[in-house]
């Protein structure tokens, strides 16, 4: 039992840092290219979670940011 925890622990955090390796993809190329990926509004979602009015390529930096950080802890 304690084996298949284990699995299913190590599963999350690989799909976990996988997910994370994504939304830093979504957020560079929607910088870069200006509009949404494949109708995927990356930048526009996270503004609407933090609830911001703010400008949304400034979220879109912060957010690149912040993912940059963990995916950066979670490998070393």
């Amino acid at each position: 039992m304690k084996d298949l925890l284990e699995k299913i622990q190590s599963l999350a955090s690989e799909l976990t840092s996988f997910a994370v390796v994504i939304l830093c993809l979504g957020v560079t190329v929607q910088l870069i290219v200006g509009e949404p990926l494949f109708g995927w509004n990356v930048v526009g979602n996270i503004a609407k979670a933090i609830g911001s009015m703010g400008q949304s390529s400034f979220i879109g930096v912060a957010a690149l940011l912040v993912l940059y950080s963990i995916y950066k802890n979670k490998n070393s």
